[in-house]
Formats: C-alpha cells, sequence, structure tokens
C-alpha cells in the first residue's frame, strides 16, 4: 500500500478536497432522508479512511506540511459530531487519531520540523475534538432536559383518569379554535355531555366502577370523534366536553347524536350508561369561549330536562 515518491497517482495528491466533497454529500444527502442521519454519516466516514490513508502518504513521503490537511480534518471531525452525536462522533475521532499516529511510526517525518509540524496538527485535531464533544454533550443532555420537561408538562396537561386533555388544556384549545375561526370565519361547535344518573353509580356500584365508567366514556368518545379533527377533554367530575373546528351545528348535532347512541347502544364497565349533550356553534366574531360555552352548557341542561339520553 505504501508507494514511492515518483509513484504517487497525480490525482490522489488533491485527496483533501474529495474528502470536502464526501463531506458536503452527506450533508445534502442528511437534508434529503433526515431520519438516516446516522447511516449516511457513517458510510460517508468509512469512505473517507482510504482518502486520509492516501493524502497522509503523499504528505509524508514528499515531506509536505500538514497544515490544510489538519484543517479539513478539524472541518470533518466537527461534521462527525454534528452528523453522528458524541458517542459516535468521539468513536470516529479516536480511530482517526490512531489512524495518524499509526501512519507517523510507519512512514516517519524526515526532518524535526516536519515531525514537529505532525504533532502540532494532531493537537489541533484533539483540542477541536474536545471541544466538540464537550458542546455535543451539552446539547444532547438539554434535549434530554427538553425531552423530559415537555413530557412531564404534557402529561400534567391530560387528566390522569381517562388521559384526555383536563379542562386547564382544553380551555386553551377552545380559545385557539376561536381566534382561528374569527380569522378565518370556518365553523366551530363544541359539545358538552353529561353521563346520567353518575351519582347512582357510584352510589350502587362503588367508585372504581364510577371510574371504569369514566375510561370507557372517554374512550368511545375518543374513538369516534378522532377522525373529525375535534378534540375530547373532561371537563370535570362526569362531564366531558367536545370541541369541533371545522364542524357547524347541523353536523355537530349528527355527531352528537352518533355519540350518544355509541355509548348507550352497549354496556360500559358491565352497565347501561347514557349520555345526554348539548350543542352550540360559533356565531361570530363578537362571541367569547364563555358564551359558546354557556349555550353548550344550557343546551345540556334542555336534553336532561327533557328526560336524559338526549342532544339538543
Amino acid at each position: 500500500m505504501i508507494s514511492a515518491p515518483g509513484a504517487f497517482p497525480e490525482a490522489y495528491q488533491y485527496g483533501k478536497y474529495w474528502a470536502d466533497l464526501i463531506c458536503l454529500a452527506a450533508l445534502i444527502a442528511v437534508q434529503i432522508t433526515p431520519r438516516r442521519v446516522t447511516m449516511i454519516a457513517s458510510v460517508s466516514y468509512i469512505a473517507l479512511i482510504p482518502i486520509m490513508i492516501l493524502e497522509m502518504e503523499r504528505l509524508l513521503r514528499r515531506g509536505l506540511v500538514p497544515y490544510d490537511s489538519a484543517l479539513w480534518m478539524t472541518c470533518g471531525i466537527a461534521l462527525a459530531f454534528v452528523l453522528m452525536g458524541s458517542r459516535l462522533g468521539t468513536w470516529f475521532t479516536n480511530s482517526l487519531l490512531l489512524l495518524v499516529l499509526g501512519m507517523l511510526i510507519l512512514i516517519q517525518p524526515a526532518t524535526p520540523s516536519l515531525a514537529a509540524a505532525w504533532f502540532t496538527g494532531m493537537v489541533v485535531v484533539g483540542v477541536m475534538s474536545g471541544v466538540c464533544y464537550t458542546v455535543t454533550r451539552f446539547i444532547e443532555s438539554n434535549l434530554v432536559m427538553h425531552e423530559q420537561d415537555h413530557a412531564k408538562l404534557k402529561a400534567a396537561r391530560l387528566d390522569s383518569l381517562t388521559g384526555v386533555p383536563g379542562r386547564a388544556a382544553i380551555e386553551e384549545e377552545l380559545n385557539r379554535g376561536l381566534e382561528y375561526a374569527r380569522k378565518t370565519g370556518t365553523p366551530l361547535s363544541l359539545l358538552v355531555g353529561d353521563i346520567d344518573h353518575f351519582k347512582t353509580v357510584n352510589d350502587h356500584h362503588g367508585h372504581n366502577t364510577g371510574d371504569d365508567v369514566l375510561r370507557a366514556v372517554a374512550k368511545r368518545l375518543r374513538r369516534n370523534v378522532g377522525g373529525t379533527g375535534g378534540t375530547v377533554g373532561r371537563w370535570g367530575g362526569e362531564e366531558f366536553v367536545v370541541l369541533l373546528p371545522g364542524l357547524a351545528k347541523p353536523d355537530a348535532l349528527v355527531l352528537a347524536e352518533r355519540l350518544r347512541r355509541e355509548i348507550s347502544d352497549s354496556q360500559l364497565a358491565g352497565l347501561i350508561i347514557t349520555t345526554s349533550f348539548g350543542v352550540a356553534s360559533y356565531r361570530g366574531p363578537n362571541d367569547t369561549a364563555d358564551q359558546l360555552f354557556g349555550r353548550a352548557d344550557q343546551a345540556l341542561y334542555e336534553a336532561k330536562r327533557a328526560g336524559r339520553n338526549s342532544v339538543r
């Protein structure tokens, strides 16, 4: 593999530029297929190894100073940490330094000044590797903390019993939905549902059964609303709300009736459960969240007064 000084192909004198092209191609490929970042980066940097061997041999055989090669090696190390992360980036960098050391042992620099230049280049690469590792680990640890905080925040916004958004979260969604309806002129409807005679369920069958009923109702609501782009939330106690952006009141009434039948036509937690729904829709720019909810809540009371298990 070691060539005589005059036998080295001219094309390999520009190995460092081919290495730059490989790094550039890796970055472009990562942008096109971001889900395969590690695989693309690993393959690209494996392709750099023979180029680096040829480039180092050229420099050492001809007694050239490796300043420009140290520069592109430093850039390659920075890209390795960006594309591969701290673990694989460190592995690549250590392999690179071992390769340089092996080449220096195999083909020793001709003069002390050349040996010092190579030593300086290795120090630069090592320092850059340490800096990149520190920065990458800092970024990775902060990303992990951010993901954990996001997961905790998301869990805090969900009702712990039913797994649907709680009251605070659904209020935010309602305000966002109203703002969007005002800007775009699109319809928005709100369903308020209440489990009929839920206190009787708790009194006669126990709170554990009551909890099972709440979970089952939430599951039925979520399953039937999911395809509409709506959001199901638990308002409190046995009361649920369904936010339906893009649905006018006639369509919302049809959906509410379907939800009512879905719950009443089969047993939930071993019991026949019925629900009543009140429906209201956005009326215009002056409509507020309190007004919209108030109309839906009033319609719910009308459904209760009508005998329950109904939609108004």
